[in-house]
């Protein structure tokens, strides 16, 4: 779980914020849905330079930021970062407070990193914050107030050729280590296998919702955990990438998966956004041709505090709880406080 950290001695406020939609399946163990790293292992930030942690971050107005990423990101530019519309849709305070963390390996080292605030919001205009509809479109992009001056730019796919049992995958993130346990400050890898889109939906009692602008994928078994290998909370808005004969190029989005993370009795462990489904979009934004969502400005935040006291981080997410019968099973949102896993969502505020 992530915290609230003053950075000055003496004051720490912990903060959480926790949504789930529980689906009940017909014929097997329920199913939730929450996102992190589960078997995995520590990455170098070096072998994935376009990878962005994202932060509440009031430091400059009360000293104060959340203890470890709520979600993760991608460099488009240096200037805009990729992730998913449910981490940051429907949260004033994360609209207003966002910073953009480039080649964070450890989140102990978030005061001395390469940090940007976000200044403007980009979502996709077609995105439903619904998790019942198992979030379609989740995507979104931030511009930064300046250039990051470290990190690279992602590889984006361009081809769709990756949905092959024989590929390779690796999905990458600061989340949980396992359902509410933040393990390891240290950045995640875990490497996974795709999953059919017929036979992602047919593990959730929604996956009628499920369409082909989204990708699934599982992992392996741990001797050691007996839990499959996946995303978990505090990895959502992260990449996925796949290994293309040794270079990595980024295929989806984290957005949503079983609510137990890493649950064995799950045909998959997460669902993604395609991104080559959203190049038209994404390029329009680049190019200045949208309307953000939003602006985050020093006045916005000034008049947020005023009425608000401090940053209140509450996930973005409106769905409401749901519960039926049928087939498939339950999931969650792959935050830091809102990893997807079909059963229920959660954000996690370090």
């Amino acid at each position: 779980m992530k915290s609230w950290v003053a950075n000055h001695p003496g004051s720490v406020l912990a903060l959480l914020s926790s949504l789930s939609v529980v689906a009940l399946p017909s014929n097997s163990a329920e199913i939730d849905i929450v996102p992190m790293i589960v078997g995995g292992e520590d990455a170098s930030i070096n072998d994935f330079d376009s990878f962005v942690s994202l932060y509440i971050d009031s430091t400059d107005y009360d000293g104060r930021y959340s203890s470890g990423a709520y979600c993760g990101g991608t460099f488009l530019t240096s200037e805009y970062v990729m992730t998913a519309a449910h981490c940051i849709e429907g949260d004033m305070g994360a609209l207003l407070f966002t910073s953009a963390v480039a080649m964070l390996e450890s989140e102990r080292d978030f005061l001395n990193a390469d940090r940007r605030r976000v200044t403007e919001v980009y979502i996709h205009p077609d995105f439903n914050n619904n998790i019942t509809l198992l979030l379609p479109n989740d995507i979104a992009i931030l511009k930064l107030e300046s250039p990051a001056s470290s990190g690279s730019n992602v590889n984006r796919v361009t081809t769709q050729s990756y949905r092959n049992v024989n590929e390779s995958f690796v999905a990458v993130g600061h989340g949980n280590t396992r359902s509410g346990v933040d393990g390891t400050p240290i950045l995640q890898k875990a490497n996974l296998f795709w999953v059919s889109n017929a036979d992602c939906a047919s593990n959730f009692q929604n996956g009628n919702n499920l369409t082909d602008k989204q990708v699934c994928f599982s992992g392996d078994v741990s001797q050691s955990t007996g839990l499959k290998a996946g995303t978990c909370q505090g990895d959502s808005g992260g990449p996925i990438y796949w290994n293309n004969n040794g270079s990595y190029q980024q295929v989806g989005i984290t957005s949503f998966g079983p609510a137990t993370c890493g649950d064995p009795q799950s045909l998959v462990t997460a669902a993604y956004t395609e991104i080559a489904d959203y190049a038209t979009w994404i390029d329009s934004v680049l190019a200045g041709s949208e309307t953000p969502f939003i602006v985050s400005d020093e006045q916005a935040r000034l008049d947020y505090l005023s009425v608000n006291g401090q940053v209140i981080y509450t996930g973005g997410t409106t769905s409401s709880n749901t519960s039926s019968g049928g087939g498939g099973g339950a999931l969650t949102w792959f935050t830091s406080l809102a990893l997807l896993v079909i059963a229920g969502y959660r954000r996690r505020l370090g």
